[in-house]
């Protein structure tokens, strides 16, 4: 947007600046807009915000009752390459006049496009990101990554939990001589900057010359150079694909693991973003969110283990290691690799080094995030 969202909501003191941190670093996490994680969190109300743009935009505002109310004809009419080039919702059309639901009605390039694929004058409006993505699900069937998160963000406005205000310490992973993964607690004042050196690490886990295509050298660049927290997810996947049968990576969020990426022999699977793993039920990746310790073995028959199999493609007697991914001073994501147990021992130092960089990717990215919003 033009408007700057982070700054409009610290002058109209609808947030505090730890609020807005908190809230910036959940975005960048999770993959989703700033708008949605102040919601998520519980420091702003979506109808509040959305009426405060409204004003502030001189654009009319929606709502769910809005939204949910949509003819179906329009909704079957709408050119849905449009829906998915733009996020946007068909309101209603009136004459030549279309009215479009719309997240950013500073978007004037879709705005243009739509107007000129339709032939219709467009009359934006906007509406809370994540009552966006509920009628993208709703009507079209399309998940734009928020959509799974509007439960967490209406459960609070159910429960009325307070907002949480920024703790005094953080967790990250770290790592003993011998190589064991830990989580070291530090003040969050600095976070960022209490990082084991380089070569600390490096004495930790050295590949052997002729170990891998996708060098550890080429994958550190790679993270370096990440823009969003796909490129991250991307760059890990692809490195673990070359070295390990079967690998995930799945993203923590309320009660659920869901799947991020996942390859099988060499090839993505396809749909595993579909696999949403229940964590109030027994499983390898809830053992791991609740304790915050790896996992390495074969896995107990449970329901949630099983979708992991059948997801991977792997049988019952398969070793796996499993490991979190901490940030925030909780579980953020779990990584899971398959390979006998001897090839897990082995590789252990260094996968818990990939996972350390994938977290210092993720805090670049956040960095860079906030000096983009400020």
């Amino acid at each position: 947007m033009a408007l700057k969202l982070g700054e409009l909501l610290l002058k109209e003191k609808m947030v505090t600046p730890g609020q807005l941190e908190e809230a910036l670093k959940n975005q960048m996490v999770y993959g989703i807009k700033l708008g949605s994680s102040l919601v998520e969190m519980g420091y702003v109300d979506e109808e509040a915000l959305a009426q405060l743009l409204s004003r502030k935009l001189g654009v009319p505002s929606v709502g769910r009752k809005e939204l949910a109310a949509v003819p179906k004809e329009l909704i079957r009419n709408f050119p849905l390459k449009l829906v998915k080039a733009h996020n946007v919702v068909p309101l209603k059309l009136e004459g030549n006049r279309l009215s479009l639901a719309m997240a950013d009605p500073t978007d004037f390039k879709a705005i243009d496009e739509i107007g000129f694929v339709t032939g219709h004058i467009v009359q934006p409006y906007i509406a809370p990101d994540v009552q966006i993505s509920w009628a993208l699900a709703t009507y079209y069937r399309i998940s734009i990554g928020q959509t799974r998160y509007q439960m967490v963000a209406d459960q609070r406005r159910k429960t009325g939990a307070p907002a949480s205000a920024k703790p005094a310490t953080i967790t990250m992973p770290g790592f003993s001589e011998s190589g064991e993964l830990l989580n070291v607690t530090i003040p969050a004042d600095f976070e960022g900057f209490a990082h084991l050196h380089d070569d600390v690490l490096d004495d930790l886990f050295r590949l052997p010359d002729d170990a891998s295509r996708y060098t550890v050298d080429r994958l550190s660049m790679d993270f370096a150079a990440a823009r969003t927290r796909d490129d991250v997810a991307n760059v890990f996947i692809n490195y673990l694909g070359q070295e390990f049968t079967s690998c995930a990576l799945f993203i923590v969020r309320g009660n659920s693991a869901v799947g991020w990426r996942g390859v099988s022999v060499g090839e993505r699977i396809a749909g595993f973003a579909d696999l949403a793993l229940l964590l109030n039920k027994p499983s390898v990746v809830r053992d791991v969110v609740e304790s915050r310790n790896l996992s390495m073995g074969t896995l107990v028959s449970t329901p949630e283990n099983r979708q992991i199999l059948k997801a991977l493609n792997i049988r019952p007697e398969t070793s796996l290691l499993v490991l979190p991914v901490v940030m925030l001073n909780k579980v953020v994501a779990v990584v899971l690799v398959t390979a006998d147990m001897d090839s897990l021992g082995r590789r252990l130092a260094e996968l818990q080094k990939l996972v350390r960089k994938a977290s210092l990717a993720f805090e670049m990215l956040i960095i860079k995030n906030k000096i983009l919003m400020t």
